[in-house]
């Protein structure tokens, strides 16, 4: 999960029509994610919510708020609900650099930790976790291929840092900074990955500023 950026311009169904997902708002979401779910980072298509960042359920004044919906995949809005209202909000928050994402591999199992202890960084810990790791002991078949799906992006990565790493040519480079434009997935822990290594970080520093653009 990574900082995204949200337009000012409110979409006219907002104003005009008592829905909250025309297509307008549904269009404006997909360029400002990059489409992306703004939670898992997983690219969608047509498998996608118009999701309440405050849920309906506890807020119904800010059904409509524009500065409330975002774009979430089915999956992803299953895990949230109405349990986690008050995370971290995405458009004004740093999470890519405030919360750490990291993957143990040998238990195939996601590791988030916060750099600051509050409410909303736990929250945020909590929800990530439990959409990457599940709820329980064992993992349900989504869950099992949503963690696949996971470390093959990351793996994939690994790969080409590796590539870098031992031959930094030119077309090496340029294949890791590809991996980590904005309309990439896992951006998060691709950005640990690079923070994790100077040697990454001194060429690659000006690449994870991507919510900053």
């Amino acid at each position: 999960m990574i900082r995204i950026r949200k337009s000012t311009t409110v979409p006219k169904s907002l104003t005009t029509t008592s829905s909250y997902d025309g297509e307008d708002v549904k269009e404006q979401l997909f360029a400002d994610q990059d489409d992306k779910c703004y939670l898992c980072e997983r690219t969608r298509e047509t498998d996608f919510h118009i999701e309440h960042h405050k849920s309906q359920e506890n807020y119904p004044k800010l059904i409509q708020n524009w500065n409330n919906l975002f774009m979430g995949c089915s999956y992803c809005n299953g895990k949230k609900l109405a349990l986690f209202d008050d995370m971290l909000y995405p458009v004004t928050t740093n999470i890519e650099e405030e919360i750490l994402h990291h993957l143990d591999f040998e238990n195939k199992k996601c590791v988030f930790t916060s750099t600051i202890n509050d409410i909303a960084h736990n929250k945020t810990v909590e929800l990530l976790s439990r959409i990457h790791n599940g709820t329980k002991r064992m993992r349900t078949f989504k869950e099992e291929k949503f963690i696949e799906h996971v470390i093959g992006v990351v793996n994939s990565f690994y790969d080409l840092v590796k590539r870098y790493l031992e031959n930094p040519s030119e077309g090496n480079e340029k294949a890791v900074r590809d991996e980590l434009y904005i309309d990439k997935e896992m951006l998060g822990f691709k950005y640990w990955i690079v923070k994790d290594s100077p040697e990454l970080y001194k060429t690659f520093a000006t690449d994870i500023v991507w919510n900053k653009q």
